[in-house]
């Protein structure tokens, strides 16, 4: 074809897709046999397009995308191939033998469809990757989208290359890609020797990887940083025979090329958007497979949604076509252990920049003087780096001077001194991003920031997702419900699901005695079950975890009607979530009745998540602490759900508005806020509120109305003999007793009228101290405790009877708690509250 004609095929390969071509070619080819019947002169026509129809769909089956994968998982295919000609690792690609045409490897072309420039590569057959497809390293990928001008979605056609012989380069420049660490001479050097001293293949532009680990060792294990494995580099210029080559490469190796190093230069580096492959999933690249499913990404599936957030919001300051006025500085908030500097590094991988770490407790200082020449040096270091993500941690304790107050001055200087670094106009971009936890930041200082990005509590479906995506990628084999053990760890964070994974494999190897064992770890359902119950037990205290109670029915005993009545308000709404309203029950009735007792076998016996707070633990003496202190009970309870709330000591918390006396009306706002807070619930499934209270009359009127606590339930005192012999038995079921428990109806007959379940907890407690003050003074029996005290788990109980002259002792010494003056008076506020 003429020059012409080539061009008119390749704007048709770059405008219209492939196989719309063929079909016209094909319609044409059709066309012209017809014609043909009325003259002979369509039959070189009818040649031609046949011609180009075989070309054509030829050209069609050699189209291919490319994937990419760590250099690490690539340098293992490589050496699970086991290649008997020496070829560079780093610098090959991988491919269906099918679809490459061959068995043996061999030198290719790549070309784009959108340009006419090609790239050569050594692709080595491989049956497990996918037809249409080549595997290569992402400093590989990165050096063909720079020299093809293409991106991550572009398709290309591979050819053969004739020759297979490349040369040799005479002189190569190197230089270091700007990062943020301080690299010795020492180590530059090192690195270079030990990396070509094996023939490297590279051409002009290329960018390629050194690890510390790999090729310098002795620095990896002394440095102060090891986090920072890799050192980028540029290739800036290859000389072949006198003349420099820029197109197709060459070897460059120690032994017969001369290498030379030059300045630092700034540069995007190759993206990360996957996880190192284990030896088990290495040759497995079927997309079905559920394990590769949660490799195919270096992130938890639960930061899926902010990370898109966060990457639309830095994505056009990245682009340099985009003339952006504003600054990129953003605001990413969380808890501790949410993730925050996970989703941040993330970022920096997928989009090829440095990151640079720097935390705000080490730039704040006694003087707003020190603190600004800190900010001066960490942004002048994040400039010299470009392109570049600073990371500002824990930006809640900037701003602030030594008593504790708003420091405007230094705020001011911060907004001063990023206006300076965004004024210079870099050739590269410089984002900056702030993290934090729930702290309040001052509204001067929010206000710096154009976005401001939350990592929300995981629910259950979410926390699933990430023990499978942590599994899968530490390698580990388990055999558990996942799901199951997700719903145990309500109001864990991303940290935390980590460290449980942590605690079930030290649990694992403790159980296993056989050390050949330890190469073929699986993890059970008790392992993570163990682990849960360990930290919530560390744990729950510091972090507020709510957890599943241990008291059942049979602990409680009497108040059958309660019982009946509290388990239909909860039960029925978790198992008809449409058709029953949420609403609150409140407790009342005099001290030690058991109203705390009630609420936790409730959500034992309905497997639901008790977090129970006591009304002063909110209080708190500085402004809006308290409305926060209320705040964040209902989140922990929303990240937890299914959860009860429960309020004890509810009149301390929620008194009558305008009766409390606090000039500063703080009372007044903490029922606000609880009142907002309730009714914010109704748009959350399974979550109860459970209220108790010694005092109801003292409670603001409008916590009782409907859709609050719109019934309110009283539990009174053991009166009745049958009560107080249920409820001793539920207390002595564990004891030894003389007769075998008959002896109980003969104590019940001596008990007084106005007894509590708090007075008969203590009426068996007393007989059980007295049982073993009376076993110590017996000789023959001390010898037994003596040789217990030194053993582990030992259960005193089997040493020791309780008698009835115990119990009858104990009554003797018994002073009823609640006075009957007290029951009157409860049991008028009773009639009153029921009548209104």
């Amino acid at each position: 074809m003429t020059m012409y004609k080539r061009r008119k095929v390749q704007t048709l390969i770059r405008f219209y897709n492939m196989s719309v071509v063929i079909n016209n070619i094909n319609l044409i080819y059709y066309l012209a046999k017809t014609l043909m019947s009325h003259s002979s002169e369509y039959l070189v026509a009818i040649i031609f397009f046949h011609y180009i129809y075989i070309k054509f769909d030829k050209l069609l089956k050699m189209k291919c995308q490319i994937q990419s994968v760590t250099d690490k998982t690539l340098k293992k295919l490589f050496n699970y191939t086991e290649q008997l000609i020496y070829i560079d690792c780093y610098s090959c690609a991988f491919g269906n033998p099918t679809f490459i045409g061959t068995t043996v490897p061999r030198w290719f072309y790549i070309v784009s469809m959108e340009h006419n420039e090609k790239y050569k590569i050594f692709i080595i057959p491989l049956p497990n990757v996918k037809s249409h497809s080549l595997i290569v390293s992402e400093s590989t990928r990165f050096n063909i989208e720079n020299t093809l001008h293409t991106n991550r979605t572009s398709y290309y056609f591979i050819f053969p290359w004739l020759e297979n012989v490349p040369k040799f380069a005479k002189k190569a420049t190197v230089s270091v890609i700007a990062n943020p660490y301080d690299r010795s001479n020492d180590l530059i050097d090192t690195l270079l020797s030990n990396y070509f001293s094996e023939p490297r293949y590279l051409r002009s532009n290329d960018i390629f990887s050194i690890s510390i680990r790999d090729y310098a060792p002795d620095y990896f294990y002394f440095s102060l940083n090891p986090n920072a494995n890799v050192v980028f580099f540029k290739i800036k210029t290859i000389k072949v025979n006198d003349s420099f080559n820029n197109s197709d490469g060459c070897y460059i190796v120690r032994d017969k090329t001369t290498l030379s190093q030059e300045v630092n230069v700034h540069s995007h580096l190759p993206q990360k958007h996957s996880l190192d492959f284990s030896e088990e999933l290495l040759l497995m690249f079927d997309t079905n497979n559920e394990s590769e499913q949660y490799l195919c990404y270096n992130y938890p599936p639960s930061l899926h949604q902010v990370l898109e957030n966060l990457e639309s919001c830095i994505l056009p300051f990245i682009q340099k076509d985009v003339p952006m006025d504003m600054r990129p500085v953003f605001l990413v908030e969380g808890r501790t252990g949410s993730g925050k500097s996970r989703l941040i590094q993330t970022v920096a991988e997928r989009m090829g920049v440095n990151l640079l770490n720097v935390d705000f407790a080490e730039i704040q200082s006694l003087t707003a003087a020190q603190t600004e020449a800190k900010l001066r040096i960490v942004l002048h270091k994040a400039e010299n780096c470009v392109p570049c993500i600073l990371k500002l941690n824990n930006i809640q304790v900037f701003g602030k001077d030594a008593e504790g107050q708003k420091d405007e001055r230094t705020i001011s200087a911060f907004a001063t001194e990023l206006k300076k670094a965004y004024d210079k106009n870099l050739e590269y971009p410089l984002i900056i991003i702030a993290t934090s936890d729930a702290s309040e930041i001052p509204a001067d200082l929010r206000r710096i920031f154009i976005e401001s990005i939350s990592l929300k509590n995981l629910d259950r479906n979410q926390r699933t997702e990430t023990l499978l995506w942590l599994l899968a990628s530490k390698c580990l084999k388990y055999e558990a419900n996942i799901s199951k053990i997700a719903g145990m760890c309500s109001d864990f964070v991303l940290a935390d699901l980590e460290a449980l994974i942590l605690h079930a494999v030290k649990t694992r190897y403790r159980l296993m005695t056989n050390t050949k064992e330890y190469s073929s770890i699986s993890l059970l359902h008790d392992d993570f079950v163990n682990a849960c119950e360990y930290m919530q037990t560390m744990f729950s205290d510091q972090i507020g975890a709510p957890r599943v109670p241990t008291v059942h029915w049979e602990d409680i005993g009497g108040l059958a009607d309660l019982k009946q009545e509290i388990t239909r308000r909860i039960e029925l709404p978790l198992l008809n979530t449409k058709g029953f309203g949420r609403s609150g029950l409140l407790l009342y009735g005099p001290p030690g009745t058991g109203k705390t007792l009630l609420a936790k076998a409730v959500a034992t016996e309905c497997q639901l998540h008790f977090l129970s707070v006591k009304g002063p633990e909110l209080l708190n003496m500085y402004v809006g602490q308290s409305e926060k202190n209320v705040r964040q009970v209902f989140e922990k309870a929303r990240s937890a759900a299914p959860c009860i709330i429960f309020f004890d000591e509810l009149d301390s918390l929620a008194p009558n508005r305008g009766r409390s006396g606090d000039s500063g009306g703080v009372m007044d706002r903490i029922v606000s806020q609880l009142l907002a807070e309730m009714d914010g619930l109704e748009s959350t499934g399974s979550i109860f509120i459970i209220g108790a209270t010694n005092r109801p009359d003292l409670i603001d009127p409008a916590l009782l109305r409907p859709g609050r606590f719109d019934k309110m339930l009283y539990v009174g005192i053991y009166s009745d003999r049958d009560s107080q012999l249920s409820v001793l038995r539920a207390l002595t079921r564990k004891f030894k007793m003389e007769n075998g428990g008959k002896e109980l109806e003969k104590i019940v007959e001596q008990l007084p009228v106005n007894l509590t379940g708090a007075d008969l907890y203590a009426v068996c407690s007393d007989a059980w101290l007295l049982a073993v003050r009376r076993i110590f003074t017996n000789n023959a029996d001390q010898k037994y405790f003596r040789e217990a005290a030194f053993k582990e788990h030992v259960d005193f109980n089997d040493g020791i009877t309780v008698t009835l002259k115990d119990f009858l002792e104990a009554i003797r010494n018994l002073a009823p708690s609640v006075s009957r003056e007290e029951l009157k008076r409860y049991e008028k506020l009773r009639l009153q509250l029921s009548s209104s």
